[in-house]
């Protein structure tokens, strides 16, 4: 790993707290899955994100790659407020969502409209992400539909490898 990314990777658990526009800043992978309520795996995916830093915000591209072939993609804005507290837009997201760091874990929920099956389905993810180490974050979603659970997203995202890895 190059020494900027080493620096970059410190800068996100200094304190050893969680900053969101600190840790997505560059180039990351995700890795994840689908449950549903009876814990059984629906959809596996791969992403890839980048993010810029702008000021106290950071602009977060995701791109996701599922099993069955399907490519989705979303772009959040997440903005810092100081004292651990964080919000994000993203196109699908209804409002805001919004939600503090404590530590090395962030949680944070909102409304989204996803496609199902063809048309948008209302869902409620309630997050929990939390720093593994200093270059991994791993997420755990919380899914319901009308208050009621439908499934467990679990995602692990990671810094790249720099080329001279």
């Amino acid at each position: 790993m190059s020494d900027s990314n080493q620096d970059q990777n410190a800068s996100a658990t200094r304190d050893n707290e969680l900053r969101l526009e600190e840790f997505f800043d560059g180039s990351l992978e995700a890795a994840g899955e689908f449950r549903d309520p009876f814990g059984r795996v629906r959809r596996t995916f791969n992403a890839k994100v980048t993010g810029k830093r702008q000021g106290d915000s950071i602009r977060v591209h995701e791109k996701f790659h599922y099993n069955d072939g399907e490519v989705d993609e979303r772009e959040w804005l997440i903005r810092a407020h100081g004292d651990g507290r964080y919000t994000g837009q993203a196109t699908d997201v209804i409002g805001i969502a919004e939600g503090t760091v404590e530590g090395r874990r962030l949680r944070w929920s909102y409304p989204i409209d996803l496609p199902i099956g063809g048309r948008p389905w209302r869902l409620k993810f309630e997050d929990e992400f939390e720093l593994s180490g200093d270059d991994a974050l791993i997420n755990t979603a919380n899914v319901k539909k009308f208050g009621l659970p439908i499934g467990t997203v679990r995602q692990t995202i990671s810094r790249r490898p720099s080329k001279g890895d």
